[in-house]
């Protein structure tokens, strides 16, 4: 039998493996999951926003974001005083969709 050589997206090759597990893990945590859900569908928000459409603490929620924040999934754009949030990770977006896919 002839040795198979895996096509260069498998998630086998370390650097690929490391990027999926590194976005698992960003997401791993159902408010920061439901956040990014929350604004793959309806795109920008505010906190206050989020905190009535998801039912969440207000600082967990902004704990959650910060989190989000740090790891480039989400960014913010200032209007006057308030924040708004949107989803600026492709990849996290694509995942999303996918999870959404395999659960309903």
């Amino acid at each position: 039998m002839g040795h198979i050589i895996p096509n260069k997206d498998c998630l086998c090759r370390p650097n690929l493996a490391e990027e999926a597990c590194q976005l698992l893990s960003d997401l791993a945590n159902t408010e920061r999951l439901m956040i990014v859900a929350l604004l793959h569908e309806v795109g920008e928000m505010h906190v206050n926003d989020m905190v009535a459409k998801l039912g969440a603490n207000r600082a967990s929620l902004s704990r959650q974001l910060g989190r989000l924040r740090e790891q480039s999934i989400v960014t913010t754009r200032r209007k006057h005083n308030r924040i708004y949030y949107a989803l600026s990770h492709g990849k996290a977006a694509a995942l999303i969709k996918t999870i959404g896919n395999i659960v309903r």
